[in-house]
């Protein structure tokens, strides 16, 4: 089933330190994902990406929106507006600024691999694989 980013609204908060949430990131997969196609800009794409992981005591939940910037070229589209259910905190507690927190958030996106995820990639790669 295809989770959008909008649905990441309702879920529950995880309080995690930096080091706890680093921890879950290899459990990340992709849940959903949307492409539109922007006739107006030489038909180049974008879309959103939502990534989860399978744990159902503390599921996490990350969302994103991307644009391909060249054909088959493809970059978030705002690093300072990733969806998360996770509110991070230092190792004393407090909760981190906005700023350091987006700053952790696209550190965990740019090492997923969703460029290669996106619908066309595995298209590609299952024609080659075919081949």
């Amino acid at each position: 089933m295809q989770m959008a980013a909008w649905q990441l609204m309702a879920c529950e908060t995880v309080v995690k330190t930096v080091n706890e949430f680093e921890m879950v990131t290899h459990a990340l997969r992709q849940v959903g994902s949307s492409v539109r196609v922007d006739d107006a800009r030489s038909g180049l794409r974008s879309g959103q990406e939502v990534w989860a992981t399978g744990s159902h005591e503390e599921p996490i939940q990350i969302a994103w929106e991307w644009t391909e910037i060249h054909p088959d070229v493809v970059a978030l589209f705002d690093p300072m507006n990733i969806l998360c259910n996770v509110a991070l905190i230092d190792g004393q507690g407090h909760a981190l600024a906005r700023s350091r927190r987006m700053l952790y958030l696209n550190n965990i996106v740019h090492r997923l691999g969703w460029r290669d995820a996106l619908p066309w990639q595995r298209q590609r790669r299952g024609v080659a694989l075919s081949a």
